[in-house]
């Protein structure tokens, strides 16, 4: 996929790197690193091959009961503020 153009913004070419992907599963909240994907250098759009793709479910199922936990802040945006 390295070279091809973007499916999403039609302009940016796709190059291979290793991301951090936050995946949903349930109500949990699972941050996988080291995940291959292609990116838009554009966009920023996100495409997988299918195997990486089945890989982030199963790897998501799991990580709900993983021993290692993060914790980071959490913010809610106000929209009021945001428009003054």
């Amino acid at each position: 996929m390295d070279g091809e153009r973007c499916d999403f913004c039609f302009e940016g070419k796709l190059r291979s790197q290793q991301i951090r992907e936050y995946y949903r599963f349930g109500k949990n909240l699972v941050v996988i690193e080291r995940v291959p994907a292609h990116v838009c250098e554009k966009c920023g759009q996100r495409y997988y091959d299918a195997h990486v793709a089945k890989e982030l479910r199963r790897l998501a199922k799991q990580g709900t009961r993983a021993k290692e936990r993060i914790s980071f802040p959490l913010v809610y945006f106000d929209p009021m503020k945001a428009s003054a």
